[in-house]
């Protein structure tokens, strides 16, 4: 007797082939998995009012609402910091570059995420292999004392 490999693929059922229709999506997968349930794959065109295609022909500015300039000590530090977490966005949504039909939404949450940490009190995940090794560091930030010296100060001494 022969194992039956899993999960085994098949035709969507009617009712799922009829709501991707519905919606104007595509399935690119479905499949019966051991304990007997199922899944189907389905991609959807963004809706035209989607954000991602707002254009009224205008330059829009960035919103820049940590904006820093060149002067700041912090921007390198920061602005890698930003790098990394679009970089994790973008793998994130794209299964690591394996899939290019991917959702915006979802990578401005990842992007998030990627930046601040998980939806969490702590921004921490109770999966240990999912969290950075620096869990306990936070970015430095530079303040300048009294007499307009940089200082380099622990972010829980900023109001003494």
């Amino acid at each position: 007797m022969s194992e039956e490999q899993f999960p085994k693929a098949i035709e969507p059922p009617e009712m799922v082939a009829r709501l991707a229709s519905d919606c104007g999506g595509t399935i690119s997968e479905c499949a019966v998995l051991p304990d007997g349930s199922g899944f189907a794959v389905m991609s959807m065109p963004l809706p035209k009012t989607h954000w991602l295609y707002q254009d009224d022909g205008s330059y829009e500015p960035p919103p820049m609402p940590m904006r820093m300039g060149t002067n700041d000590p912090n921007r390198g530090i920061r602005a890698e910091a930003i790098r990394a977490a679009a970089r994790y966005a973008i793998r994130a949504s794209t299964m690591n570059g394996k899939e290019i039909d991917f959702d915006p939404d979802a990578m401005v949450q990842n992007f998030v995420v990627g930046l601040l940490g998980y939806w969490t009190p702590d921004g921490l995940s109770s999966d240990l292999w999912a969290n950075p090794p620096m869990v306990e560091s936070a970015m430095p930030v530079a303040a300048v004392d009294p007499v307009g010296e940089l200082a380099e100060r622990d972010p829980s001494t900023r109001d003494q």
